[in-house]
């Protein structure tokens, strides 16, 4: 774990998101959780050395979030919509893609039950545990369900999804006006560390390269959707963004697949399709 302050741990040099802790005068809050079960474990034993762990804090709906929560016996709060998909995520499916990260990973998904979060929020909800005050914020953008959490006293920011540093954007479900109105908000706020959902700890001038980087991936498809390609075309052959950052940790030779998925879901939201239906 790297030390961030006096009182913030996080880890972004293993697959998945970014995931930190917060101590606290009374106990230890976690953000996010490991995507790996063996990362999981021994992030619980890390944990252990400094309090009992009293709350986990799900920023965004998507695996590699909150998979690890299952080895913490503490409430989880989140978006009401990441309860919503996680309930609704086949497990089986999930499960077998985890169990593929590493010969530990097996042994450790046996009798797997996800840790569900039992205290949501529309929104915004505000966490006070001890001297400390965590600002949840609902911020769509990267999912509909993203959250930023703000540690006021520590003057940090988990972005969540909504910054990628310097890594590649996963765009696969994004309403990238949303998000680009989400960089806005973040740009607003007196905290001035941002822990990302990827890539390396920034601050807020990585917002603009951010945000001009969605807008050149919006422009890079609707070119397309102008010169009449149809959708299995232009996600078979627009590649042009594969190297313009590198894929985070664990992801290499990935890039292929998170440009066709980022090319599919921005071509039905230029076109108003799929899950960007308008009608």
């Amino acid at each position: 774990m790297q030390q961030l302050t006096s009182k913030v741990f996080i880890n972004t040099q293993v697959k998945g998101c970014n995931f930190g802790f917060v101590t606290t005068s009374d106990g230890v809050v976690m953000i996010d959780s490991p995507h790996k079960p063996s990362d999981a474990m021994r992030l619980k034993a890390e944990i252990a050395k400094y309090g009992q762990l009293r709350y986990i804090i799900n920023t965004e709906p998507h695996g590699d979030h909150w998979t690890g929560n299952a080895y913490f016996d503490v409430p989880v709060i989140a978006h009401e919509g990441v309860r919503t998909r996680i309930l609704n995520t086949d497990m089986s499916q999930h499960l077998a893609r985890v169990a593929a990260f590493g010969p530990d990973e097996p042994r450790l998904l046996e009798g797997y039950t996800p840790n569900l979060p039992v205290l949501t929020f529309q929104e915004g909800l505000t966490l006070r545990v001890g001297d400390h005050t965590f600002q949840m914020i609902h911020m769509p953008g990267h999912t509909l369900y993203q959250a930023a959490i703000l540690i006021k006293e520590e003057g940090v920011v988990f972005t969540s999804d909504n910054i990628f540093y310097k890594v590649q954007t996963f765009i696969q479900e994004a309403n990238p006006d949303q998000w680009l109105a989400a960089l806005e908000s973040l740009r607003r706020l007196d905290e001035g560390i941002f822990v990302p959902g990827h890539g390396a700890v920034c601050d807020q001038g990585y917002l603009d390269e951010q945000g001009e980087y969605i807008l050149e991936w919006k422009a890079y498809v609707q070119k397309a959707i102008d010169q009449g390609m149809a959708k299995e075309d232009a996600v078979e052959t627009l590649t042009a963004m594969t190297d313009r950052y590198p894929m985070d940790v664990g992801l290499e030779g990935q890039a292929p697949r998170v440009m066709r998925m980022n090319v599919a879901n921005l071509y039905d939201y230029l076109t108003g399709a799929g899950m960007h239906r308008r009608d």
